[in-house]
């Protein structure tokens, strides 16, 4: 695994680097302190696997350079990191495939998000979650309100995928689909599927391995890199 590793703190960006190391099998690990710094490894990037970047920077903030870069077809993944979630697009970073991890979280925690986000998953950490609000804590959860399959569906549903594709990705009719999708916005009181959508987000939908990659053979003919 290659990976990059973004953060204008010398000591986080060493330290992370030493996670990807010894508790991903990283076998290089390149490091950028700065929006230049960053600018100037992007020509390495299609052979990149993983990057681990800081929300801000001491010259800019790397939000807009991440959402252009998961459009991509050769995008590495995807993991932002940050200490203040308040401010934080989280729609559009979730929307455009990036996990999202707090800069509190453990290391186990941050690195079973890391080796999610490689397996094709867009998830936020448990720390996020709890700054957030916690599913535990939230009476609207979809954890509380859908069933296995439900949930599933409603994650794919919070990428814009349509019954005919959640079909095709969960192997089962479209009308099968379309059942799923009724029964979720009647348990969830929703009555358009961009109100789906904002749910899914909003409660942290984790979109599995078999999502992400169908979404590249589905609309682009071609998958991610293998890892």
């Amino acid at each position: 695994m290659r990976a990059v590793v973004v953060e204008d703190q010398g000591m986080v960006r060493e330290y992370l680097a030493g996670v990807l190391r010894s508790r991903l099998d990283a076998t290089e690990v390149r490091q950028a302190s700065s929006m230049a710094e960053l600018a100037a490894l992007e020509p390495l990037l299609p052979e990149i696997d993983l990057v681990l970047l800081d929300i801000e920077l001491g010259d800019g903030s790397t939000i807009d350079w991440a959402i252009a870069q998961s459009q991509r077809r050769s995008s590495p993944a995807l993991v932002a990191l940050s200490s203040i979630m308040a401010p934080l697009p989280l729609k559009r970073l979730q929307a455009a495939g990036l996990s999202i991890a707090h800069k509190n979280d453990g290391e186990a925690e941050i690195v079973e998000v890391i080796r999610r986000t490689l397996g094709g998953a867009v998830m936020l950490s448990r720390e996020v979650m709890r700054v957030l609000g916690g599913r535990g804590r939230d009476e609207n959860s979809p954890i509380k309100l859908l069933g296995q399959r439900e949930q599933e569906v409603l994650a794919l549903l919070g990428q814009r995928f349509s019954n005919d594709e959640i079909a095709e990705i969960l192997g089962c009719a479209a009308s099968t689909a379309a059942d799923h999708r009724k029964r979720i916005m009647r348990k969830l009181d929703l009555h358009s599927i961009e109100q789906v959508i904002d749910y899914a987000i909003e409660h942290g939908g984790v979109y599995d391995s078999r999502a992400m990659a169908a979404r590249h053979v589905i609309r682009h003919g071609g998958g991610r890199k293998p890892h």
